[in-house]
Order: structure tokens, then C-alpha cells, then sequence
């Protein structure tokens, strides 16, 4: 099955990524279903160890290991939303 070659909405493709599973659709509307999985599967476990290393290392310091939870969330939120928003207007140039 093909892609339909056609411009794609930059803000519902944000919104996609956000969203669990949906992000699967979002980077296959876009040709990038390879490199959106090997992307979400290097933000969703290379992302975990390093922070599971800094926080023993923090957790000795002024800030608690809450932190680096915290940090985990937020990159595994916006690393997918900065590629889709990125690819997509790359698609999106094709057309106009």
C-alpha cells in the first residue's frame, strides 16, 4: 500500500506524535515509518539508561532523582514532536 503524495497538516502531525500508537500513521503518512520507530525506540530506551545513570549519580546531590523522571517525560515527548514537525514540512516542500 502506498502513500497518498499529497501536503500533510504540520499541527495534526504534531498532534499525532503526541498521541500513542497514532504516532505510527503519522510517520507513515510522511515516508518515515523506519526512522520514526528506530526514533521512538532509541528515545524510549536509550533516553531511560542515561537518565537511570545520572539520577544514581544525582540522587547523592542538591537535586533528587524526581528530575531526571521528569526530563525523561519531557524528552520523550518532544524529540518525536521536533522529527514529525521537521519531516513533515520536508514532505510538504515536495509539493509546493
Amino acid at each position: 500500500m502506498t502513500v497518498k503524495q499529497e501536503p500533510v497538516s504540520v499541527n495534526w502531525q504534531t498532534l499525532f506524535a503526541v498521541l500513542p500508537v497514532v504516532w505510527i500513521w503519522a510517520f507513515y503518512r510522511i515516508e518515515k515509518l523506519r526512522l520514526g520507530l528506530l526514533l521512538l525506540i532509541g528515545v524510549s530506551y536509550g533516553i531511560p539508561f542515561l537518565v537511570m545513570f545520572s539520577v544514581m549519580g544525582l540522587s547523592q546531590g542538591v537535586i533528587g532523582p524526581e528530575w531526571g523522571y521528569i526530563l525523561l517525560i519531557v524528552l520523550q515527548i518532544v524529540i518525536p514532536i521536533r522529527f514529525i514537525r521537521k519531516w513533515s514540512k520536508q514532505w510538504n516542500e515536495k509539493f509546493s
